[in-house]
């Protein structure tokens, strides 16, 4: 769930066509490819995602700026009705992002990536074990050594569950040259809402911002679909009890877990689930910017957290027959700790 006081904005330059001259603005993905060679701010009533857009396109032209990157966009303290915008600039000339030296750690010659390297890229193999591990280093130690078994360059532990004294690890592996994996953009329209399929209709550049069959989440693995894709089963390590035994063999089995249905790979966003079962999905700045609402619907009270928030803006916007809903705005009493919360319903 995006932040309601601080969120981060992707939209693509198709969206918002600008005059030759104006600076345009990058993606995160080519904004992490170039050095920015200044930061700036501009304040304003901007109503829609567009209008900020283009603002700050203009403010970052008479910087020099032939391109820019909107950072984070905040709600002024002082005033409910006025936004603050930050952006990086970057020249027409802009030198290359600096490569950062990776420091990763090494378990049996094998590499453990971070998530934010591993996600990136596509697995050869899943490794699931279940066994008595005391800590973290020999949990990592033991599928450092299934990695290395199966020639893999580098590990990623995705998910961990107790179960009584044991834990199963499930561990996804890669080769030194692994391909990069086919993710849905952080930005991509559902394709089962309006606008994915009015945008599948129209065809081109159009279709390309509607969620792509086949791809993968950008924020997680799918454990069932790749347990699938290799017929991984659940290796259960036996480990002897008695520490002072530890030169005893280790007898290892294939325990008979049957494995699950390919399931199809989504964008996973924040979901409301109400008590009856429906749900609804809560799409962020830059998904919605893409999107046309057909209403906007408004609430007042008083809310601590901003799940607390998510939940009250997606039970409302489900009887209002709404399929997907993003939190425009949200506007602080005056005179007291209630808010106003604005949303924007989508089908």
């Amino acid at each position: 769930m995006a932040s309601l006081k601080t969120t981060f904005i992707a939209v693509t330059m198709a969206l918002f066509p600008l005059s030759s001259f104006a600076a345009q603005q990058l993606t995160e993905e080519q904004a992490k490819e170039l050095q920015s060679f200044k930061s700036i701010t501009i304040r304003g009533a901007f109503y829609t995602d567009n209008d900020y857009v283009l603002a700050m396109s203009k403010a970052a032209d008479k910087e020099g700026a032939v391109s820019f990157f909107i950072t984070t966009t905040n709600i002024s303290p002082s005033n409910d009705t006025l936004r603050i915008v930050y952006a990086k600039l970057y020249k027409a000339d802009a030198p290359k992002a600096e490569e950062k030296t990776e420091n990763l750690r090494k378990f049996e010659g094998v590499y453990e990536y971070p998530k934010s390297k591993a996600i990136r890229l596509e697995p050869f193999n899943i490794v699931r074990i279940r066994g008595y591990f005391p800590n973290e280093y020999d949990m990592n130690q033991a599928i450092a050594k299934e990695a290395s078994a199966k020639g893999a360059y580098a590990f990623y532990i995705d998910s961990r569950s107790e179960l009584g004294s044991n834990i199963q690890v499930a561990a996804y592996l890669f080769k030194k040259d692994a391909p990069e994996r086919k993710l849905q953009p952080e930005d991509a329209i559902p394709y089962d809402s309006e606008a994915g399929q009015q945008a599948l209709a129209k065809g081109g550049d159009a279709a390309m911002q509607v969620e792509k069959p086949g791809y993968y989440s950008p924020s997680a693995f799918n454990e069932k679909f790749y347990a699938d894709k290799f017929n991984n089963k659940v290796k259960v390590i036996d480990q002897p009890t008695d520490k002072m035994k530890t030169s005893a063999a280790t007898s290892i089995h294939e325990s008979e877990v049957t494995t699950v249905a390919t399931e199809p790979q989504r964008v996973n966003r924040y979901t409301v689930t109400l008590s009856d079962g429906r749900k609804i999905q809560e799409l962020n700045d830059a998904t919605a910017a893409k999107m046309v609402a057909f209403d906007t619907i408004k609430f007042r009270g008083y809310y601590v957290t901003d799940q607390e928030i998510s939940y009250q803006a997606g039970k409302r916007a489900i009887d209002a027959g709404a399929k997907y809903y993003h939190i425009a705005r949200v506007a602080h009493d005056s005179n007291g700790p209630n808010i106003t919360v604005f949303v924007d319903l989508y089908r």
